[in-house]
């Protein structure tokens, strides 16, 4: 497991000269909150966001900005050929699209960032993708039915792109207005479950994205101080 303490790196101060971090999904719960770590470090940032996305959140916090949906593999095409990316960061998933984006934006995603030379790639997918399906609840297994096998698809797309991957699996997310324990971790046993705070999540993404330890690493995520995602 890789402890919560190891997200205390991400304060600190990065050289102006370093190169920005793409993020897409950058206008959702945990997106924002990896910007949020990112740009209180001084990391430069570009968020890729669709053109009907909300940006109120992002703009107080100096970041560029593409417009780039994922599901459109030319404008991911552009958004990651716009600049000189030091990583790629992903949350983008949807249970409720139709199509989910899961695997074919992330997908336009990965190979955009693979076209350009971008190595570092951080993709979010969730407990129940993969090798993991068995540790869900058979509650969940059953809701998240029509999206973790588009989960599992973007991993293996990843882990066969030859890019400097890692892959994170939260389980339950716990809602934003909830306070922020810090006791997150990461774990390979794809028996783990749990459910954890985004920005506890957020912490432990960048965190991930600083270590070359975690390269090819698929990880779950959980907080063994939180019983429920309530």
């Amino acid at each position: 497991a890789v402890p919560a303490a190891m997200a205390e790196r991400t304060a600190v101060p990065v050289d102006a000269a370093v190169r920005p971090v793409l993020v897409f999904g950058a206008s959702g719960g945990t997106g924002l909150e990896v910007v949020k770590l990112l740009r209180a470090r001084g990391q430069p940032v570009t968020a890729a966001v669709r053109a009907s996305s909300d940006r109120s959140a992002l703009e107080p916090l100096g970041v560029d900005f593409v417009v780039a949906d994922a599901m459109d593999a030319a404008a991911v095409d552009a958004a990651v050929a716009s600049r000189d990316f030091d990583a790629v960061v992903t949350t983008v998933g949807c249970l409720r699209c139709e199509p989910p984006p899961d695997f074919i934006g992330n997908r336009n995603i990965i190979d955009a960032a693979k076209a350009h030379g971008v190595r570092r790639f951080l993709l979010v997918t969730s407990i129940g993708a993969g090798d993991s399906y068995q540790a869900t609840h058979v509650l969940s297994r059953v809701a998240l039915a029509p999206i973790l096998p588009v989960k599992t698809q973007a991993e293996d797309h990843l882990r066969a792109s030859g890019l400097d991957w890692t892959i994170v699996r939260p389980g339950g997310l716990r809602p934003d207005n909830k306070p922020v324990t810090g006791q997150g971790y990461l774990s390979e046993d794809p028996a783990a479950f749990g459910f954890i705070h985004r920005a506890d999540l957020a912490r432990l993404l960048v965190a991930a994205l600083d270590d070359p330890g975690t390269i090819g690493k698929t990880y779950s995520s959980a907080d063994p101080t939180v019983a429920t995602p309530w």
